[in-house]
């Protein structure tokens, strides 16, 4: 009997197990682009602004929390909301959306920096900016591909301090420049 439904467990999860596609995060949006089917939506999470430690990378956290019943040890590591901190916009300190999205028809993407075109062959999800955290601050983080929408949580701008992301611009150190000094990075998100 355990042979039989092990059998039919394993041939009810073959659909999902051989489905071509792929997974990307659209940062800075709550929905996917047109061809893609937006998984769930949710908040941008991430390490404290300037602390040493815990998580380098953002996540797209669940709209939904389940707590564990897990009493918190004395030591772990932190998440705390992200918001943006882009003074001369009026997303500034807004906390940010994300979106887990799903292409059936593709079954690669890349985050391509420095430019808001994809290469021959491949698709655009989405174009923005290069952000991250600051370079002052203790903590570091990954680079991250942010719609250049900035969709925030409207009347959220209380001004949390501790995940942020800033853009990202280049600074050209010695010639030759590849790209402009002191300009804010584009991106391109693409799918193939």
């Amino acid at each position: 009997m355990t042979l039989v439904l092990s059998i039919l467990v394993c041939a009810s999860l073959l659909p999902a197990l051989t489905a071509a596609g792929t997974v990307y995060t659209r940062w800075g949006n709550s929905v996917c682009a047109s061809e893609g089917a937006t998984v769930y939506s949710g908040y941008v999470g991430g390490s404290f602004n300037n602390k040493s430690g815990s998580g380098a990378n953002f996540m797209c956290l669940s709209p939904n929390p389940v707590p564990t019943g897990v009493t918190r040890p004395d030591y772990s590591s932190t998440v705390y909301g992200t918001e943006y901190q882009v003074s001369n916009r009026p997303e500034n300190e807004f906390d940010v959306l994300c979106a887990v999205c799903f292409i059936s028809n593709s079954t690669a993407n890349i985050m391509v920096p420095g430019t808001n075109t994809c290469p021959t062959g491949w698709s655009s999800e989405y174009t923005g900016f290069l952000m991250s955290g600051f370079d002052g601050h203790g903590g570091s983080t990954e680079i991250i591909c942010v719609n250049s929408k900035l969709e925030g949580l409207i009347d959220t701008s209380a001004n949390g301090n501790g995940s942020r992301l800033y853009p990202t611009d280049y600074i050209c150190d010695r010639p030759p420049c590849h790209y402009p000094s002191s300009n804010t990075m584009p991106c391109a998100v693409c799918t193939k």
